[in-house]
């Protein structure tokens, strides 16, 4: 288990993201780092603006219970949880800190509560609290109410939350400061509530008993798990990580908790993760339903129904967590973790044009009927008239899967997963028995496959690139025989599997770039990082080839860049390993546990079981 060293006197403006675990309640989600301190925490959603921000700027605000004197810590989690363990050693003794949020289901009331527990180990160890919320991410400072309790802090526009705290709490300039020393065999509860209007006993928060309920729920949750391989360790802790993305409110996912975390240092590929992806859907059903959570599956499906059912060429690429459609893009003036700017809130990309959308969106009403979901009629109309825009639409060049700013091309990826859509409505169709133009979809299928197979391919490269006429590889293409499109044995699929690995394999495989910005340019410019879900992809590809040896080195190699905790982000530096990219990424989990599952499934055939 990785330790970090800390001195008070001396900390760190930023942290590697190594250093941080994630704690939530399926309506936000924030990061712990392992110095204690709170670094990100949107209260009460994952979209509402930042209270705590130092993670992006140090001077946005914090919530830190940490030792007084200089400190090795180590995190992880307790068992089937996500209930964060910090333990500190120190030359006098050690302590551990327990970070949790309740899980309350079915809540509606827009609280939070981010509930920590300090306890002694062994010997006596000096502790100090900083209690420093800044609202609207970082830009606003709080006003201080001090209490017999705690302390409340406000601001007349933004909100106010409260800490109750047995320990004596003091105003120091724009924060709330408190200095205590844990014995072995003692603890003390601290417990910061989101939306309270004043401060309240720490004891009435029953927080003991909560740790334990929200323990037990937890454990009930991961003990569904189907899967009981070699691997379910780093499944249990990806689903753990998926199932913290949820937005129970609505049951979209987000992608990830944060924004603006750099694809790569002092760079400017940072963008705002906190919303529901469209294209996630098919992948995502994929994981929960092989992995035995038809409910949160279904939820999900049934919530992105709900955002179709407008203007089907109203389609859009993503949506917030309660269905909405404006996501207006803006930069706030904050330093940005690592410096790297701008800092984004908003996504300028909801509005692109990006073709993949639509067979994602397919592909995951397919599962979603295979699984016991009930597509109404005006449900099964809705996709119908999707289907048609894809029909309509499927020769026009769009942004891509990368979500380029360069202005559309002839993506292969996009074309590949029109060909899924009316694959997947054909299927459809036929098992639902419903009235639809089955011949015309299959006629349309049938043309896009050709097109990609004439326009998509390069004789120079022996491979299919990133787009018709380019001379760029893309790691995307390696899904087309995950999808059916081509089968692996395909003497075209496996030089392009060759092609990619070859060119674009970050110092080590099977680490990929998904492209060479260099080669292809996207309108953001500059380096980025390898790029996780593809090299999972990579995984899948060499299984579904029958290297079931190298795919699971690979598979394995991956698995020692995971944090201390398990945890991934969407990229990894080349050069270092270092975490890149929003944190901990939906996409990277995913592609993990559909990764895992390939193995399995291709493992059990070889070897005559049933695969269901």
């Amino acid at each position: 288990m990785q330790s970090f060293s800390f001195d008070p006197q001396h900390l760190p403006e930023y942290k590697p993201l190594a250093a941080y675990g994630m704690i939530g309640d399926n309506r936000t989600a924030i990061l712990v780092g392992a110095d204690g301190s709170v670094d990100w925490a949107c209260l009460p959603d994952f979209d509402s603006p930042a209270v705590f921000a130092a993670l992006l700027d140090p001077r946005a605000g914090r919530f830190a219970v940490r030792p007084a004197i200089p400190f090795q810590a180590r995190q992880h989690y307790e068992r089937g949880t996500n209930i964060l363990v910090t333990e500190f050693v120190t030359a006098k003794g050690t302590a551990r800190l327990r970070d949790f949020m309740p899980y309350v289901p079915g809540r509606r009331v827009p609280t939070a509560e981010i509930h920590r527990m300090i306890e002694g180990v062994r010997g006596e160890v000096p502790m100090e609290v900083i209690f420093e919320p800044r609202f609207g991410y970082g830009l606003h400072a709080a006003l201080y109410d001090p209490s017999p309790y705690g302390i409340l802090a406000r601001h007349p526009r933004e909100g106010s939350i409260s800490l109750s705290s047995n320990v004596p709490l003091e105003i120091d300039g724009n924060r709330a400061v408190g200095h205590f020393t844990i014995e072995a065999g003692n603890e003390a509860w601290m417990v910061a509530d989101w939306g309270a209007h004043e401060v309240h006993p720490v004891r009435s928060y029953q927080s003991p008993r909560r740790l334990w309920l929200t323990r037990q729920f937890w454990r009930a949750w991961i003990d569904r798990l189907r899967y009981h391989g070699r691997y379910r360790g780093v499944v249990e802790r990806s689903l753990l990580t998926l199932k913290l993305l949820i937005y129970e409110p609505t049951g979209a996912i987000v992608a990830a908790p944060t924004t603006s975390l750099p694809e790569w240092p002092g760079g400017q590929r940072n963008w705002d993760y906190r919303y529901t992806w469209v294209r996630d859907s098919a992948f995502m059903l994929r994981a929960l339903f092989n992995a035995g959570y038809i409910e949160e599956g279904t939820a999900y499906f049934d919530w992105l129904l709900q955002q179709c059912l407008g203007d089907a060429d109203g389609l859009q690429v993503m949506y917030g967590i309660r269905g909405e459609h404006h996501l207006p893009e803006r930069e706030l003036p904050l330093r940005g973790y690592m410096d790297s700017r701008p800092v984004r809130i908003g996504n300028g990309a909801v509005h692109q044009f990006q073709l993949d959308i639509y067979g994602s969106l397919l592909d995951a009403a397919v599962r979603y009927d295979r699984h016991g979901g009930v597509l109404t009629i005006t449900e099964w109309e809705k996709l119908r008239e999707l289907v048609e825009v894809v029909r309509r639409r499927w020769r026009e060049p769009d942004s891509g899967v990368w979500e380029a700013r360069s202005g559309p091309q002839h993506y292969t990826y996009s074309k590949i997963w029109a060909w899924v859509a009316l694959n997947r409505a054909v299927a459809l169709a036929l098992k639902l028995g419903v009235d639809a133009p089955v011949e015309a979809w299959t006629q349309e299928a049938m043309e896009i496959h050709a097109e990609v197979l004439e326009r998509a391919w390069n004789p120079k490269l022996q491979a299919f690139t990133q787009a018709y006429g380019s001379e760029a590889l893309d790691a995307a293409v390696l899904v087309m025989p995950e999808v059916g499109f081509l089968p692996a044995s395909d003497a075209r699929f496996q030089s392009t599997l060759r092609a990619v690995r070859e060119h674009l394999t970050a110092r080590e495989d099977p680490l990929l770039y998904r492209y060479l910005p260099e080669r292809s340019d996207d309108g953001v410019g500059g380096p980025e990082g390898a790029f996780l879900l593809v090299s999972f992809w990579l995984v899948e590809a060499l299984a579904l080839a029958g290297d079931l040896k190298d795919a699971r080195a690979a598979l394995e190699k991956l698995l020692d860049h995971m944090s201390p905790l398990g945890l991934y982000s969407e990229e990894l530096h080349p050069e270092d390993r270092t975490l890149l990219g929003n944190f901990p990424q939906g996409f990277s989990h995913l592609g993990l546990v559909n990764a895992v599952f390939r193995l399995d499934q291709v493992r059990r055939q070889r070897e005559g079981w049933e695969v269901v």
